[in-house]
Order: C-alpha cells, then structure tokens, then sequence
C-alpha cells in the first residue's frame, strides 16, 4: 500500500508539471545513491506507460579514489539488470575548484550539469532527469537564506527548469529510503555525504536536526509549506515584472531603454525586480546581481544624479538625466571616431549606427523642422566638410543665438544622454562647426530667398 501511494504521489506530480512526454527519451543522472536509483526505477516504471526511452549517465567526480570506482560498477551493473544504455563521464573537480575558487559542492555541481548536458548532447536527448527530492528543496532554501537570497532563491528548486526535470519533489527521502528496502532494491552511499563540513551536509545533518530537536516540532513540514507558498507568490510576481518589462522597457540594438521618471513611480520592490529582470535580458546567463549591487543601482536611478555608470560581468547600466540604458557586450560608445571628408554629394556610414547624407537642390524640398535634416546656403560653405565626433571644448554659435556656446553645454540643455553624446556626427566646414547633426543646426550659412544653390544634409539611424 505503502509503495503504490508513493508512485502514484509521484506520478501525479510528473503529470501535473508536464514533465515527461510520449516518445520522450530521458537522460537520467545516475549517481548510485537512493534519490538516483529510485529516480531510475521509478522511470523505467513510467514510460513504459507512454512509450519514452531511458538512457543512464554516470559522472565520476574524480575525489573518492576506490570507492568512486565500486560506485562505477553499481551504476554500471544496475542499468545493465534493467536493459538500459549507459554512458560514463569523468570530471577534475578538485583542479576545477582551485582554478574558479569554488567550494567543492559547487564545483562538483557545475562539473555534473556540464557533464550531463555533454551527455545529452551527444545521445541526442533533450530532457535530462535528477533526482532531486523535497528535502532537497528544504536544504537548498535554508542554504540560500543564510546566503541573504532574495525572494526567487527561496521558493525552491522548480520542477523544470530548460531541459532539467526532477520529478521526485514531491515526496521526501526517507519515503524514498523505505520504498527501496521494502522492494529490496540496492544502492550506495557516499560517505562524504556525511562529512559537515560541507555546508548542505551540515545544514541536513546537524541544523535541521537541532532545530527539531529545540523546537520539539517537525520544521521541515512547516518549511516545504513556506515553500510552496512562495513558489505561488514568486509566479505572480514575475508575471508582474515581465509585464512591467515589456510596457516600460525597449529593447533594440543599442540595449534596454526605461524612462527615469516612470521608474521613480514604481514600487521598491518592482524596481528591484525590474533591475535584475533588466539584467538577465542583457547579460544573456552568467552570475546575476546581488542585492548590495541591485540597490546601488536603483537608489542611483530614482535619486538626481545623472551621468553614472555600473558595471558587472559585461553589463552596464547608463543613468542619464531621463533615460537609463542597460547595455551588454563590449561598449561601442567612448572614445572618439576618426575624422572623415564630407563631400557634397556623398552618402557615408558614421560609427556604424547613422548614414550622413549630403545633395545640392535649387529649393528645400523637406520639412525643415525635422531635426534630423538641414539646409545651408552652399556659397556660404567654406569647404570642404569635416564629419567627427565632438571634440573637448568644442564650441559654435547655434542657430537663432548670438553668441558661442559649448557642444557640451548644449547637450546638457537638450537633455542628450551622456553616452549618445560621442556617437552624435559634429559637421564643420574650415570656419567650424555648422550642426551638431540631429540636436542644433549652426547659424552659419543661413538658406535665404537669393540662395541658389543648397546644401542639404540629413541624419539617419541605421538601426
């Protein structure tokens, strides 16, 4: 009875969450230990159900010497007694940790999902199965708490996650552990899964314990409750950041765009969110943002200051004066571009982001408030024309105005974000700067009614 209600527990959970399909084939992590042999038993149960495929690998971490080697054995002999293929890898944890200073848990970690995914990839699998259990769940969200985790850290391992299943979540270890003895299924045990120190293994071991024992209470039943509610909490409040994200943010080639002024409106928390959801997008995976670095962040954004710059792990957030840019990759907007002839007929790429075009007319034929298009009396042009980025120092005389004024000055006027400031063409002719293109035409060269012969100039995105 005891048997049928655990898979029939289990069962029930891989329907609810999708998690095998017909004619799926499934790569099972297959350590050796209780969760791994029971995942694997379980399965082989399952999908003759609904005509799925098995397949076995097994990772030597490369630490345990002799008895690393029985486990090879065990795994390779209990996939065998079952019909099911097997493919072995093997990994260098210890060089692993010491090259990216990780703690052993976490370099064995990396090196197993990395194996299994190799794995995968060569047998052609597209679903890979641990057997990661609800007291997995449990420690994983003690050790992320004690990390200072935010909210998505504590509401537990998901039961998918990319091409990663766990379908025994559902149920707890010590199940699993009578499950197997009761139908005298064999299986190994690591003994570093005792050694405390280890952080897991002294949160599973020691922790967990005492507090029961203090406490006189079951907490792990009370903790995988908080768990579950918010897991639920953690689904609403993404399908809030992702809409928030998708009305407030634009994405293009130069990166994420969001207003200043609609992100001070926001809540606290939802700016957080906002943040690393940003953050993600651009960065594409890799390591995420922690919450001393998210608030520097956020406090930048709804405070005065413009002009500032935070960086991490290729990311860069660009606070100007009203717009904020997230951009990933390498920066392609400092430094100064090379200074290139401009011929009156001529059609040339600017930094590779606009096309600058130049023609002679007799008479305007656009709209001249288009700031992205300018008019000059060619007679009055000393040529030829110069197109660059702005310089230090740069000054000209702005149309409508008497007297000089710095380039700089002016794009702090027209609110100009600080790092489009040196990606905007500057066009002089040998007296100088006669439209800054896109922001202030010149007063130079002023188009009247006896002009014959025009200039006309015109700025385009490329993107």
């Amino acid at each position: 009875m005891f048997c049928k209600a655990v898979l029939s527990k289990v069962f029930d959970f891989i329907s609810a969450h999708g998690l095998v399909e017909p004619n799926d084939t499934i790569l099972i992590g297959l350590s050796g230990g209780p969760d791994s042999v029971f995942l694997a038993t379980l399965l082989s149960q399952y999908i003759n159900e609904i005509n799925a495929n098995l397949v076995c690998c097994h990772v030597n971490h490369g630490l345990r010497g002799e008895a690393a080697r029985r486990d090879e054995e065990f795994v390779k002999r209990f996939a065998a007694e079952r019909g099911m293929p097997f493919m072995l890898k093997c990994v260098d944890v210890a060089s692993h940790r010491k090259e990216h200073h990780l703690s052993p848990e976490e370099a064995a970690r990396q090196l197993r999902l990395d194996a299994l995914e190799e794995a995968g990839k060569e047998l052609g699998v597209k679903k890979i199965a641990l057997g990661h259990t609800a007291d997995d769940a449990l420690e994983t969200f003690l050790l992320n708490l004690l990390r200072g985790t935010g909210r998505k850290g504590l509401s537990g391992i998901q039961p998918k996650r990319d091409n990663i299943i766990r379908p025994l979540l559902s149920i707890r270890r010590k199940e699993i552990i009578r499950y197997l003895k009761e139908n005298d299924i064999s299986y190994r045990i690591d003994a570093t899964n005792w050694q405390c120190d280890f952080t897991r293994n002294f949160i599973r071991h020691e922790l967990v314990p005492l507090i029961e024992k203090k406490l006189k209470r079951n907490v792990k039943s009370n903790i995988l409750q908080l768990i579950s509610i918010i897991d639920s909490e953690e689904e609403l409040l993404a399908r809030m950041t992702n809409k928030l994200f998708t009305e407030s943010c634009v994405v293009s080639h130069d990166g994420i765009t969001l207003r200043r002024a609609e992100f001070r409106n926001m809540d606290p928390a939802l700016q957080r969110r906002l943040i690393v959801r940003c953050f993600a997008e651009a960065a594409k995976g890799g390591h995420g943002l922690n919450f001393r670095e998210i608030e520097a962040i956020r406090k930048a954004a709804v405070g005065r200051t413009s002009g500032v710059t935070f960086s991490h792990c290729g990311v860069r957030f660009l606070i100007g004066a009203e717009v904020i840019l997230i951009a990933g990759g390498k920066s392609e907007r400092t430094g100064a571009a090379g200074e290139m002839t401009l011929h009156t007929s001529d059609e040339v790429t600017f930094r590779d982001r606009y096309r600058i075009r130049t023609k002679v007319l007799r008479k305007i034929n656009g709209d001249i408030e288009d700031r992205d298009r300018a008019y000059f009396d060619l007679a009055k042009l000393v040529l030829p024309l110069t197109l660059r980025s702005k310089r230090n120092g740069d000054k000209f005389i702005p149309f409508g105005m008497e007297h000089e004024k710095k380039v700089k000055e002016l794009f702090i006027d027209q609110k100009v974000p600080f790092w489009e400031r040196d990606t905007i063409p500057v066009i002089s002719d040998a007296k100088g700067i006669i439209w800054v293109a896109g922001v202030r035409r010149g007063a130079s060269a002023k188009v009247e009614e006896n002009t014959e012969r025009i200039l006309k100039i015109e700025k385009r995105d490329l993107g």
